[in-house]
């Protein structure tokens, strides 16, 4: 099997370089999926997990919250690790752990936090592209801090007014499409209250 430094893991993560990606999948799945069997968990569970796991990572370095210094394998299981538990909590609210792991407090929110934004971010990011390609550069011309007026001129609008009640009409199209899928219910039932709010 090709193998990469801690380095190429860390920069392949952030490029989406599908070998690196491969090859976490081959080298650390078959032990997150043994263990999360070993517990009553399934192959779905497992591969929810671990693709949480990779996206927490990729996000936190593309923000700037992790520096390639972190050890990629060892920051993947550890969170796989917390997720399972989360999950494990939410769903049949029994402490189970990896066996070579202490269990989490309760008390430590800022997992609860974590596993809630990595939730909530993959069901934004799948229906935002589920979006007109032209609703989804007139949202992201907005989230970029593009004015009205910018964005009339940009996609060569009649005028700002028509502009903003574009926006308006693909945000408006995007959180209903998010709050029509089954697992929104879930999130907001069971992880928090915030309410889904793009402006």
């Amino acid at each position: 099997m090709m193998s990469f430094t801690n380095k190429e893991l860390f920069k392949g993560i952030i490029e989406q370089n599908q070998a690196v990606l491969n090859y976490l999948y081959k080298h650390l799945f078959p032990t997150v999926k043994k263990t999360i069997y070993n517990y009553g968990g399934d192959y779905d569970t497992a591969n929810e997990v671990f693709q949480e796991a990779i996206i927490s990572i990729y996000t936190k370095a593309k923000q700037g919250e992790l520096e390639e210094p972190v050890m990629v394998e060892n920051y993947i299981m550890g969170t796989c690790n917390k997720l399972w538990q989360r999950y494990s909590l939410l769903e049949t609210k029994k402490d189970l752990t990896f066996k070579s792991n202490s269990l989490i407090d309760d008390s430590n929110a800022q997992i609860l936090k974590e596993y809630r934004q990595s939730l909530r971010m993959k069901l934004y990011q799948e229906h935002f592209m589920e979006l007109s390609p032209l609703c989804q550069k007139i949202l992201k011309a907005f989230f970029k801090g593009n004015s009205y007026l910018e964005i009339a001129e940009k996609f060569g609008f009649a005028s700002e007014e028509y502009a903003r009640r574009k926006k308006y009409l693909c945000k408006e199209y995007l959180v209903k499409s998010i709050k029509s899928d089954p697992r929104f219910d879930k999130l907001t039932g069971e992880l928090d209250d915030e309410p889904l709010d793009f402006d």
